[in-house]
């Protein structure tokens, strides 16, 4: 008896993935979003798309992969439209932010974090050492793929998140970078 409501317990779960998969084709089918306004509809799907990638590899299998990528292009196309999120990338992330795999988990960390925080309209500290410890976290999750993929030097990173000291480093390093802790609140900045 418990054999078969295990099944159908399987067959339930099954079900269940195939329609998030179903609803996950249909909105990543969006080619662009028309203004801000159209965005704040589609939020919780770009929070939807956030979280497939923050909590997937991003080269599993074919069908994974393609699924990764999808997401991490309608992250991009709801943030470049939407004025809910602004996002700035720190000049020191030329040293670890050489391939769009990380570049895109970091605007999805930032996307998550502006959504469900509501940091709305700045880059700010919380959400600085929340994108870039994603990052981290990610990599390390991930080292296999991601140095297979494009080896991003995180090796400063990763040992201050080992030893506990990112969180701080972080702060020091948005304090450096944009001054005494005010948020960032000029449009994309992208180191040289």
């Amino acid at each position: 008896m418990a054999a078969q409501s295990d099944v159908k317990a399987m067959t339930i779960e099954q079900m269940e993935a195939a329609e998030s998969q179903a609803y996950l084709q249909q909105i990543l089918s969006i080619e662009s979003f028309e203004d801000a306004e159209d965005c704040k509809n589609h939020r919780k799907d770009a929070l939807m798309c956030a979280n497939y990638i923050l909590n997937t590899p991003c080269e599993l299998n074919e069908n994974s992969d393609l699924m990764w990528i999808y997401c991490a292009r309608y992250v991009l196309l709801w943030d470049e439209k939407s004025d809910e999120i602004l996002i700035s990338f720190p000049k020191s992330s030329k040293e670890w932010m050489i391939c769009p795999e990380i570049m895109s988990v970091f605007l999805a960390a930032c996307t998550k974090t502006a959504i469900e925080d509501k940091i709305i309209h700045v880059y700010s500290k919380e959400m600085h050492i929340k994108a870039v410890t994603s990052c981290v976290k990610y990599y390390i999750k991930h080292k296999k793929i991601m140095d297979m993929l494009c080896k991003p030097n995180m090796k400063k990173l990763v040992k201050k998140h080992r030893r506990g000291k990112l969180e701080k480093y972080l702060s020091d390093q948005y304090e450096k970078e944009y001054g005494n802790g005010k948020p960032q609140t000029e449009n994309f900045f992208i180191p040289e």
